[in-house]
């Protein structure tokens, strides 16, 4: 009865998303209602106020690409003699719904505060975690195998046998990362819409109707048919806009430097003994200690919001300072660099020489922020983009598209963001330091 009971979500971005029984007994577990509560774009709602949807409805409009993906790719593959199996179903479905379950909040840069090491390998740990409700889930709807050939998916190994099988799990693999994926394709329509930045917007279903396979040495690999060469530049254009007017926007990469500040400035009076609240899984984070798959998944934006709320009447001014800054949207004042203007970092130093003082290391000054940020739209040495001629060979989309041969696509786009807070620089050095600045 259950196997054949039908979920509906509604979602903005492709309206009505099914789920069998199978799948939607994995949306209901702790470990996926979690990415309720954590934000998709991190800190991107402090720029554009409506970004704040979160890695929950990115899943669920992931699980829904890849079944269109699916669909589509295997009338392709039964042309090569090859038939997708229900198992492989499954799999391809239950890594797009699932691929997001270890992330941590504010995105990467819980990452780089912590060091728990990267979102992937979490994913794994709760997917293969007896006491988490995911392995139940996935070893009651599916099998015990099951979750072992899941995790492949995600650790680069692969449990299946027979060359078929083993050419359909890589397909699998690069449905989910790689340049043309299931998860971009959700991700970049979805903030698109919630930034309101359109010409982030493309055609998915063009898209998805443009890719194809093709077989070299027995291998399989996505690529895009020649006469859709223009749907795979629309989408790669697309990229680039999101990346430069969202993903890296100088606010945005500010606050989440902000917030790496802030966890270090805490852990630093921790440990020197001063007075600060932390609850029991904070305190093990501050130890550097190993936490548990279950203290993890109790970790999203409300933890981190909860102890900031209460560090910011903390008696430490640098403290509270950057933490009213946080939340309050206080930001550090940007500097704004032109060619003949020197860097902030060296005009400070030359104001606290001019004061007496010796040069400071500013990467560790909490009322200093400096991040320079990069983004390539393509690689090709990392992760090509095929194309699929007339005459069924295949080549590189920088070797046939006008658009990436005249933008230079491959070259990286690159911004240094420097700002500095008046009130933290003028407490730690005096008012000399801001001379010529403000």
């Amino acid at each position: 009865m259950a196997d054949s009971k039908r979920y509906v979500l509604r979602d903005p971005v492709h309206l009505d998303i099914e789920f069998p029984y199978k799948y939607f007994s994995l949306v209901n577990t702790t470990e996926f209602q979690r990415l309720s509560r954590i934000k998709q774009l991190s800190c991107e709602y402090l720029v554009f106020p409506t970004a704040s949807h979160t890695r929950f409805s990115h899943s669920i409009g992931t699980y829904h690409v890849m079944g269109l993906l699916i669909d589509h790719l295997e009338g392709i593959l039964n042309s090569y003699g090859i038939e997708v199996t229900q198992e492989q179903r499954d799999l391809a479905l239950c890594s797009a719904l699932l691929h997001d379950i270890g992330h941590g909040p504010f995105s990467h840069t819980f990452e780089k505060i912590f060091g728990l090491g990267n979102h992937e390998d979490w994913t794994v740990k709760i997917m293969r975690d007896p006491d988490s409700q995911i392995n139940r889930s996935l070893t009651q709807n599916f099998s015990e195998p099951f979750v072992e050939k899941l995790a492949a998916i995600f650790t680069g190994g692969s449990d299946e046998s027979g060359e078929s099988e083993e050419n359909i799990m890589t397909l699998i693999s690069q449905l989910i990362s790689s340049q043309i994926d299931a998860d971009r394709m959700d991700y970049l329509l979805r903030d698109s819409y919630f930034t309101s930045i359109s010409n982030g917007n493309y055609d998915i279903r063009r898209l998805i109707k443009s890719l194809d396979v093709a077989c070299q040495e027995s291998r399989f690999r996505i690529c895009v048919n020649e006469k859709y060469i223009s749907s795979i530049e629309e989408y790669i254009m697309a990229r680039y806009y999101m990346h430069k007017e969202a993903y890296q926007h100088p606010v945005k990469v500010q606050m989440e430097a902000m917030l790496v500040k802030i966890f270090a400035r805490a852990r630093e009076l921790y440990l020197t003994g001063k007075t600060l609240f932390a609850d029991e899984i904070m305190l093990k984070l501050f130890d550097k200690k190993e936490i548990s798959v279950s203290e993890y998944t109790s970790i999203d934006d409300y933890f981190m919001y909860f102890h900031m709320t209460k560090w910011k009447n903390h008696s430490d001014s640098v403290l509270s300072h950057m933490c009213r800054a946080f939340l309050d949207r206080k930001k550090y004042k940007r500097y704004r660099k032109t060619e003949n203007i020197p860097e902030l970092c060296e005009v400070l130093d030359q104001n606290l020489r001019d004061c007496g003082m010796e040069a400071a290391d500013w990467n560790s000054e909490y009322g200093y922020i400096k991040r320079t940020v990069s983004f390539g739209i393509y690689d090709r040495k990392k992760d090509n983009i095929w194309v699929k001629m007339k005459d069924g060979s295949i080549k590189d989309i920088s070797e046939v598209s006008y658009v990436f041969r005249s933008m230079d696509m491959e070259k990286p786009y690159e911004r240094t963001i420097e700002c500095f807070s008046s009130e933290l620089l003028i407490a730690r050095f005096g008012e000399c330091i801001l001379e010529g600045l403000c």
